[in-house]
């Protein structure tokens, strides 16, 4: 591994684990620096998975620490992502590089036109709550978190936010729960399948757990709804942008 790898790794790891550490994204961050190193192959989705595996664990202690996980319904969300992101990983490489341009071509205005919706981040808790629409929406978020990865996290905080009925704080960390289980099982199917390079991804491991950490932290100190609500905000919008890169990077 060269210097200028290993500058790489660190780096996008911990910006990308403080970004993912909200609102989910930082796949934006790190999934572009496997491709980067190793090259459009599936190793380099099956070894973020490693680093995906490392942000939600490190920030899920934090926010289980601080009561923000709805520990009743993340245990079946976690099965349901589970199993969404088994079925996405074994999807994935028959799946064309066309089909994630049109996903983040629909995805990058759907996200700026949430954050923009001023009445969905004013309105009571709970105010929309569909536990049957959430489920599916969990579903979805695993199944594309087991083809590809980035902004998996942020269709899961979505969806637990807007129709789980859940406090903005309570849908960061429950979603990295459910998330934390269609990481590890994407994570094995694409170990299975000889994808993952352990020593890249074990490296990009130990920054992106410390950002996500960090920014868990951060979080849950800005626990109170309004607060939250802005941070959500402003993290969604950068993810969005991060989207809207994604998808100029496919377009090359």
């Amino acid at each position: 591994m060269s210097t200028s790898e290993f500058l790489l790794l660190v780096g996008g790891g911990f910006f990308g684990g403080l970004i993912d550490s909200i609102v989910g994204g930082g796949g934006l961050i790190t999934v572009p620096v496997f491709l980067l190193i190793m090259g459009p192959v599936p190793a380099a989705i099956g070894t973020n998975k490693i680093a995906a595996v490392a942000a939600q664990l490190a920030a899920l202690i934090v926010y289980l620490k601080n009561s923000h996980v709805d520990l009743k319904q993340a245990w079946k969300l976690l099965i349901v992502t589970s199993i969404g992101a088994v079925v996405g990983a074994m999807f994935s490489r028959d799946l064309p590089t066309a089909f994630f341009k049109w996903f983040l071509i629909f995805v990058a205005p759907a996200v700026l036109a949430l954050v923009f919706t001023r009445k969905l981040w004013t309105k009571p808790i709970g105010h929309v709550k569909s536990p049957r629409l959430a489920f599916v929406g969990s579903f979805i978020a695993g199944f594309y978190d087991g083809i590809a990865g980035p902004g998996g996290g942020t269709l899961m905080f979505l969806n637990l936010f807007l129709l789980g009925g859940m406090p903005a704080t309570v849908a960061m960390g429950t979603g990295k729960l459910a998330n934390l289980g269609s990481a590890s099982f994407s994570l094995s199917t694409y170990a299975l399948q000889g994808n993952v390079d352990w020593l890249r991804g074990a490296t990009m491991a130990v920054p992106i757990a410390i950002g996500a950490f960090l920014g868990a932290r951060y979080s849950s100190r800005h626990s109170q709804e309004d607060e939250a609500r802005r941070l959500a905000r402003t993290a969604l919008l950068i993810v969005s942008l991060l989207l809207v890169a994604r998808w100029i990077f496919l377009v090359n």
